[in-house]
């Protein structure tokens, strides 16, 4: 299964295009603006980077997650994917 991550608006949408559906997703850095619009279910959403930006995850279908849920995420999943187009 692969992970997914997605640092932008259009990343989050090239993403959407071709990963799985059961392939989980964090949403990082600007990628964090998408928590308002997501579809499907397995997104995470890096709090520190929704906290930086004003934002509060409560309303969000993304889970929020701090980095050591990051990188045990990354450490379960291969290949990982990178999205910022």
């Amino acid at each position: 299964m692969s992970l997914h991550l997605v640092f932008n608006t259009a990343g989050y949408e090239a993403c959407l295009k071709r990963k799985l559906s059961d392939d989980p997703i964090i949403l990082l850095g600007d990628g964090v603006y998408c928590a308002t619009q997501l579809e499907g279910g397995n997104i995470h959403a890096l709090e520190i980077d929704a906290q930086v930006r004003g934002m509060s995850l409560a309303q969000s279908k993304a889970k929020p997650i701090d980095y050591d849920a990051f990188v045990a995420l990354t450490e379960l999943h291969s290949p990982v994917v990178s999205w910022a187009e």
